[in-house]
């Protein structure tokens, strides 16, 4: 079947009326102007006070010309490059498809059997294989399971490396204060040419202020650096509902969208014309527990509403999609990440992460979810895409060329079509008695394809010098 090359819903779903959206602006700046934000870091306030906001000890207000004034000069399209021949990554209104990101800071593996341990550096790299080997993931990064048995004081560097060696994709970077980010991008440096990150974008990465509505110093130091280096800053806001943010969800939109606007002020006042995101990841509570949930409606509509915003503003956006409360790969698992992504997509999210294999509210990665949510991914898209080109003359013919109660079975039409029918990888689709002569699980079809991929991914992507020249860097730092 036919499908338009574009793969986002035609009219994106909207949960907030327009006069409603002009209110959470107008709430939105009140909060930044008369609330203010707390930026933990004297760099960041005298960059926001030379930018043209008020600064009393550490809280900036920020007034609507100026966030307005950072409008202005961020970008609404621009590129992630790619190595080894891979086509860059397209960001804004000219790209075609949501750009699919990984899962990130989960610190366990849940295995098929549910049991639970400690990740790895063999789980991290295995992970980075699968992404450059997915047909829906378009980067790789930043910390898609937090090993355990890697060295500290050079994480942030040997991270990079291994996402370099297993895959050519662009880049998501882990937290880092600025001489950790002039040490990152010096070693960037190494691999792509000196100057090279001056015009290009090559690595991302994910500030994430304290809410509500603090930057700490790290999250502060690292938007400053990638701004500084022109590279990608994805500043997301993540309240949680009754704990870090209020109860209500135009409230939580707000609070989001104000700790994001901050993030992009502070960006352009650093480097006008830095390349920047809006993220947002609406998280609410059970209120029983105390604990934050990602998997419930409320946050579904909290993120669909922020998107709003971020239309709004015209800026590129991005949120989490792929999060389950489950604790094993079921159909609680199933049915929370589709949830999640589905709403998101018809939001016309132009960016996706923690899209696959996360469990345990963002503790745990399953393999085995993570090669059934790539078919998800995929399923979504193929209904995002549409039914495809319309041409009634041509319709006309196939249905007028076949008799009164025949079939099409036969027709030159369905021989044409028949192979460009989505189809699954992962799911069975075969009759009963098919299925019962093997009764295939698919968590098991799951494992076996995974390991598959590992095994039959190349090895090494950098070039042997390149990576001992690397590993060489890193070592002065231990």
């Amino acid at each position: 079947m036919e499908h338009d090359t574009s793969i986002f819903f035609k009219s994106p779903l909207e949960v907030v009326s327009k006069t409603d959206v002009e209110k959470l602006h107008g709430l939105t700046m009140d909060i930044l102007s008369k609330k203010g934000i707390l930026f933990q870091f004297d760099g960041a306030c005298k960059a926001l006070s030379a930018y043209g906001a008020r600064v009393s000890g550490n809280i900036a207000y920020i007034d609507e010309s100026i966030v307005q004034k950072a409008l202005e000069t961020v970008p609404k399209n621009f590129t992630f490059q790619a190595r080894g021949g891979r086509q860059p990554v397209l960001i804004g209104d000219t790209q075609k498809k949501p750009v699919i990101c990984p899962g990130n800071g989960t610190v366990f593996i849940i295995e098929k059997n549910g049991h639970k341990r400690n990740a790895t550096m063999e789980d991290f790299d295995n992970i980075t294989k699968l992404c450059e080997s997915s047909q829906v993931m378009d980067m790789v990064g930043a910390v898609p399971v937090e090993p355990r048995d890697v060295d500290e004081k050079t994480r942030y560097l040997k991270l990079v490396q291994h996402l370099m060696r297993h895959s050519n994709k662009p880049l998501i970077g882990v937290a880092t204060d600025l001489e950790e980010s002039r040490r990152l991008f010096s070693m960037l440096e190494l691999v792509y040419g000196k100057g090279y990150l001056r015009d290009n974008s090559v690595i991302a990465y994910s500030p994430n202020p304290v809410s509500p509505l603090c930057y700490d110093p790290l999250t502060c130091q690292a938007l400053m650096a990638y701004a500084k280096n022109n590279q990608v800053s994805m500043v997301l806001s993540a309240p949680m509902a009754g704990l870090t943010g209020p109860l209500n969800m135009h409230g939580m939109a707000a609070l989001i969208n104000a700790e994001v606007l901050a993030g992009l002020c502070l960006s352009q006042a650093v480097n006008p014309g830095a390349p920047f995101i809006y993220s947002c990841g609406g998280l609410t509570s059970d209120m029983r527990w105390a604990n934050s949930i990602g998997a419930g409606p409320e946050g579904s509509l909290i993120n669909m509403a922020v998107m709003q915003l971020a239309r709004f503003y015209k800026l590129p956006s991005r949120a989490m999609a792929g999060i389950s409360e489950a604790k094993m790969t079921d159909y609680q698992a199933g049915m929370e990440t589709a949830q999640n992504y589905l709403t998101l997509s018809m939001s016309g999210v132009q960016m996706v992460n923690e899209t696959v294999g996360v469990l345990d509210s963002l503790m745990s990665t399953s393999f085995e979810k993570w090669i059934l949510d790539e078919e998800l991914l995929s399923r979504t898209d193929c209904l995002a895409s549409g039914l495809g080109s319309f041409d009634p003359d041509r319709v006309f013919d196939t249905i007028n060329a076949v008799s009164h109660s025949g079939n099409y079975l036969m027709e030159k039409s369905t021989f044409e079509a028949c192979r460009n029918v989505w189809k699954p990888e992962v799911s069975f689709w075969q009759p009963y008695q098919d299925w019962e002569k093997k009764q295939p699980n698919i968590v098991e079809t799951a494992y076996e394809r995974w390991q598959n991929r590992i095994a039959a991914s190349s090895e090494p992507l950098l070039d042997p010098g390149m990576d001992a020249e690397l590993s060489k860097y890193i070592d002065r730092f231990k």
